[in-house]
């Protein structure tokens, strides 16, 4: 897979040298640790409100891409995601629901994203929230999304314009882990699992429908991560006879098996599976267990891990399957 980070990246991680902080390594996909060190260390007297705060995160920064990391990264490392706020409070405005979210330290979607938007913008970053839909259930990979139920934010660093879901970040980690793969994402990965209510907030060349995202597979971060191209399979509902077959690409030596569920049904069963290579297309074909509704679940890891039948695979997606 392309890496979309851009080259400026390289440059653009600097720190006032008394903090201790130096330029990025060379590594393409950037090592934030001091950067993140930093947020995560802030005293609690300098996060009582949006402006305090914002400022002494990105006094140490240089860039603008600099602000933006540290300020993520103070997010996803204080800010828990709590169902039990949703609605909860009224509010006058989107600077009073970030404060809430700062003050409290739990909210939804919503407060992550104002969160980061506002405080962004009390730095000079031009950053919005994104509305859109949201590919959560593996169940019904494949299927009609239901109504718009998730809010993110594009954030504008050297005039381009880029793509963070901080809620994401938290909610599909580790406990006390950060999955950064939301962070400043390829858009072509990013729609894999969120279309936007404007289709300017793609960032793609070519925007892609509503109907287009809704006959998406459920694909996991994992799929990227691993190198799989943003090329993926486009239809996530397959009608079969006792065997489906799939199709990915992924330039490295990759190992991948299945499971499968019943509709309804959260116990899994491995399934028996063929993989044949060429060159960087892999085609996984797939022996259908029973008659009716099932969730496909598709694993990955590269072939050079341990060889234990279960051991280091990702779930990399989903997809339902309907044999008649």
């Amino acid at each position: 897979m392309r890496n979309y980070l851009p080259s400026f990246i390289l440059a653009s991680l600097l720190f006032v040298a008394t903090t201790g902080f130096v330029s990025a390594p060379t590594s393409p996909l950037a090592d934030y640790s001091t950067i993140d060190r930093y947020a995560r260390s802030t005293p609690d007297s300098k996060a009582r409100d949006l402006t305090s705060l914002a400022k002494y995160l990105t006094a140490p920064a240089r860039s603008d891409l600099a602000k933006a990391r540290v300020i993520y990264a103070w997010i996803v490392s204080h800010i828990r995601y709590d169902e039990a706020s949703f609605g909860s409070g009224t509010y006058g405005s989107e600077v009073d629901y970030a404060a809430r979210a700062l003050q409290s330290r739990r909210t939804v979607c919503t407060g992550f994203a104002l969160l980061y938007k506002h405080m962004l913008r009390q730095v000079g970053i031009d950053a919005v929230t994104v509305k859109g839909y949201s590919r959560t259930d593996d169940a019904t990979a494949g299927q009609p999304t239901g109504p718009i139920d998730h809010e993110w934010n594009a954030v504008k660093i050297d005039g381009d314009w880029y793509l963070v879901d901080p809620t994401w970040a938290v909610t599909t980690a580790k406990p006390g882990q950060v999955n950064d793969h939301y962070f400043l994402t390829d858009p072509q990965a990013f729609v894999a699992q969120h279309l936007p209510a404007d289709p300017r907030w793609q960032l793609l060349p070519s925007p892609i429908s509503k109907a287009t995202f809704d006959r998406f597979p459920k694909l996991y971060e994992s799929y990227f991560e691993l190198g799989f191209d943003t090329r993926f399979p486009q239809n996530g509902l397959i009608r079969t006879g006792d065997v489906a077959t799939i199709t990915f690409r992924n330039e490295a030596d990759m190992k991948i098996i299945c499971s499968s569920a019943r509709t309804g049904y959260t116990s899994t069963n491995p399934i028996p599976s063929t993989l044949r290579r060429e060159g960087d297309l892999y085609t996984l074909t797939v022996r259908v267990p029973q008659r009716g509704n099932s969730t496909l679940f598709i694993f990955a890891k590269p072939r050079q891990t341990a060889n234990e039948p279960y051991i280091g695979y990702k779930a990399i997606g989903s997809f339902t399957v309907v044999r008649g």
